[in-house]
């Protein structure tokens, strides 16, 4: 505890200092001043839990000081020193919340006894203090996942009991009782090289942070993510395309929430049509949902109204076409098959079927096609990347139409890789000289590889693999782990140095990936090789 005393008369000063052991009363900082103006001074450096203050003083007395030190600190615990006990000066400390009024002659003992219940009460108050800081961090903590349920709720359920009761706490919920509401919803899709391993996790951490963002605060709109993952929002009032539809509102709400979640996720939005109270709002949603999906058939706009629905149709996977496509890859009619790919994407950009599952899975019916009749004519192999669920992965990941079709037609790449010969042996060289170059370079990626060569990934991991035996990501992996087995045969080099050098960006993630290639951690291995 720090004790700062304020007294004007230098013998009671150093009485004061010499003859109380203040380490004894848990003060084990102490400092001085002689009058309120120097003590104002000290007090902003010094910062006293406790103030020991002489009332009568020149320049600035103790009541004055106290006034303009109540003014920075309130919690500052207040101790005053007086030799005119009248009422005007007692009144006075009661009002500055004085903890205790002490009258000249000082008596030491009653000075120990009331710096000693100041200590207590300091204490008692800091303790307080962390109590209500670790509570009201605690509910900050639940707080996002508490809306996020109340979000759930309304969506599916909203007559429940349960619902009406917790929206009377606006200060949690922040939404009216009373409608109209506008739902949005909103579809994240993560670029290839970024994605992360849990998705929950980014999740997590937008979620926080749009709950402690002042612009959907002040809108007194809640957010939340469904059972889907779609991120939803609701707000009270009615929102459309219009400008005089508050259009505004959202865009500034869109661009909030975009910087929010990174350049390296394509974001978009769906507002529903408004509703006029909350029984209404699971068909909100529902709606919102619908517009969301029209954001698969559009490059550009990342908010969709609802007045955009309409001749919108399913798009089942079409039996002929995918049949017709195995003839034509089995009779190397590649350009044919290009066409009906092609022609298939328009179709479904004609029809714009809401079910964005059922449009991929068309198109995941296409990509096995291409893949079983690459491996039944000899252009590739099978291997891990090539079970289904990977394949739909990877098709799930893909944020639109134009990428799907893109995607898709990058397999026919497939059919073009060449037996092994000069021009093979000579793109071979070119691509094993770039990984060499660069492998060890954080963000390295088989895209960089395949831009650099001026090939598709598809291509390039197809052609490395027929002409090495094994898969360019076995290959890169086996360089740094040969490099990192380099590295740390010199002591003075920390692992995450290590790390840094073979372009790994966690020093956790390298350890698990370095005892997976060789058998044992990086620091077993520097043992060994110590020995």
């Amino acid at each position: 505890m720090r004790l700062l005393i304020v007294e004007d008369e230098e013998r009671t000063r150093e009485m004061l200092c010499k003859h109380i052991a203040w380490g004894e009363l848990g003060i084990n900082e102490l400092e001085t001043a002689r009058n309120g103006m120097i003590a104002l001074e000290r007090f902003q450096s010094f910062r006293p839990d406790i103030v020991l203050c002489d009332i009568r003083m020149p320049k600035m007395d103790g009541i004055e000081f106290a006034q303009q030190l109540r003014k920075i600190d309130v919690s500052c615990k207040l101790l005053f020193l007086s030799g005119f006990s009248d009422k005007e000066y007692l009144m006075s400390a009661i009002r500055l919340n004085a903890l205790d009024f002490i009258e000249k002659p000082i008596n030491l003992d009653k000075v120990r006894e009331a710096v000693r219940e100041a200590v207590e009460s300091r204490k008692k108050d800091k303790q307080k203090r962390m109590e209500e800081r670790q509570l009201q961090e605690a509910y900050d903590e639940g707080l996002p996942y508490l809306r996020q349920e109340m979000v759930r709720k309304l969506i599916s359920v909203p007559d429940s009991l349960h619902v009406s009761k917790a929206l009377e706490s606006r200060e949690t919920f922040l939404l009216p009782l009373e409608g109209p509401y506008t739902v949005l919803a909103s579809c994240m899709y993560w670029q290839p090289p970024q994605y992360p391993k849990d998705p929950r996790l980014v999740q997590e951490a937008v979620l926080r942070e749009l709950n402690m963002n002042n612009k959907l605060a002040s809108l007194q709109g809640i957010c939340g993510f469904d059972s889907r993952n779609f991120l939803i929002f609701i707000l009270p009032g009615i929102f459309g395309c219009s400008y005089r539809e508050q259009r505004k509102v959202l865009e500034d709400l869109y661009a909030e929430a975009a910087g929010i979640i990174g350049s390296n996720i394509r974001f978009c939005m769906g507002v529903g049509e408004s509703v006029k109270e909350q029984l209404q709002i699971p068909n909100a949603y529902r709606t919102a949902l619908d517009v969301c999906s029209l954001h698969y058939y559009s490059e550009g706009d990342r908010l969709i109204f609802a007045n955009a629905l309409g001749g919108n149709r399913s798009l089942a996977t079409d039996w002929n076409m995918v049949r017709s496509l195995r003839g034509l890859l089995k009779q190397g009619e590649l350009e044919a098959a290009r066409s009906l790919i092609v022609n298939w994407t328009k179709q479904a950009r004609a029809a714009r079927d809401l079910n964005i599952v059922r449009l991929k899975d068309s198109y995941f019916q296409l990509l096995l096609v291409i893949l079983d009749t690459a491996v039944q004519m000899g252009f590739t192999d099978t291997d891990e990347d090539m079970e289904r669920r990977y394949i739909w992965k990877e098709i799930d990941r893909v944020p639109d139409l134009a990428s799907m079709e893109k995607y898709i037609l990058s397999f026919l790449d497939l059919f073009l890789v060449p037996p092994e010969g000069e021009g093979s042996s000579a793109k071979m060289r070119e691509i094993l000289h770039y990984i060499h170059k660069y492998f060890h370079e954080r963000g390295f990626t088989i895209r960089d590889i395949a831009d650099h060569v001026a090939l598709s990934e598809t291509y390039l991991c197809s052609l490395f693999k027929k002409q090495r035996g094994g898969t360019v990501k076995e290959y890169i992996s086996s360089l740094r782990v040969e490099k990192a087995k380099e590295l740390l045969l010199d002591k003075e080099l920390k692992l995450y140095e290590v790390a840094e050098r073979t372009g790994f960006t966690d020093a956790n993630y390298f350890t698990t990936f370095f005892k997976k290639c060789a058998g044992c951690t990086p620091s077993e291995y520097r043992e060994r090789m110590a020995k």
